[in-house]
């Protein structure tokens, strides 16, 4: 054990020492302002942060296994390398996140600003994102298997190289946004835009369409096998 308590990582913050690779499990950090904390590895296992600001903090590869994430403040937040399991995070501000190489599995996030976030070669399964706001967002080589995307905003996003395979999408605009090299082989799609987008080579085998509007996408190599695509608008 470290020897850090509450208020002994408080003073550590405030005087701007690192507390990287420390041992903060259990600790109850709830309400406390960490806001720029550079935490970088240390373990957070089972510790209380709700309502804690973590604003532009450096979370990088954390242990946030069993943490209680109630209105935690993560706006800014460097979170790379990181795994999230079985949590809902909706009450989180997620506001311009840098999540990098992150795991997020069986997790819920709605009505969140993440315009402008990155989220490169992040892998999200099994999970529930509905009403989020992901205009301008760095989302490149992306894993999204088996998750439910609902009203979401993605405009005018990176999306080269990202998976989205065997995922719901309902209500999604991908306006402007580049998709080259994008899989959506055997997903479901109900009411999405890629209006002026970029389509290069994108793989829709196998996926089950209700009203796709591609009018204006710049389209070339797109792969179609056995694709159903019902009311298509070029």
């Amino acid at each position: 054990m470290s020897g850090y308590d509450r208020q002994r990582l408080v003073e550590a913050i405030e005087t701007g020492q690192p507390v990287e690779g420390e041992d903060l499990r259990g600790l109850d950090l709830s309400g406390l302002d960490l806001g720029g904390a550079n935490l970088r590895g240390s373990d957070l296992r089972n510790a209380n942060l709700s309502e804690t600001n973590l604003e532009e903090s450096h979370l990088e590869r954390v242990n946030l296994e069993g943490a209680v994430l109630h209105k935690t403040n993560f706006t800014g937040a460097h979170l790379s390398g990181i795994t999230l399991k079985d949590v809902d995070l909706s009450s989180c501000i997620m506001t311009r996140v840098t999540a990098l190489d992150s795991q997020f599995l069986r997790i819920t996030l709605s009505g969140q600003d993440l315009s402008r976030s990155k989220l490169t070669g992040s892998t999200i399964i099994y999970s529930r994102l509905k009403d989020l706001n992901l205009s301008e967002a760095g989302l490149q080589k992306m894993k999204v298997l088996f998750t439910t995307l609902e009203s979401c905003t993605l405009d005018k996003c990176a999306l080269n190289e990202s998976d989205f395979a065997l995922s719901r999408f309902t209500k999604i605009t991908m306006n402007d946004s580049d998709l080259t090299l994008v899989s959506f082989m055997a997903a479901s799609m109900q009411d999405i835009q890629m209006r002026n987008a970029i389509l290069d080579r994108v793989d829709f085998t196998l996926i089950n369409a209700e009203g796709l509007d591609i009018t204006g996408a710049k389209q070339h190599g797109l792969v179609m096998e056995r694709a159903k695509v019902r009311n298509l608008t070029r």
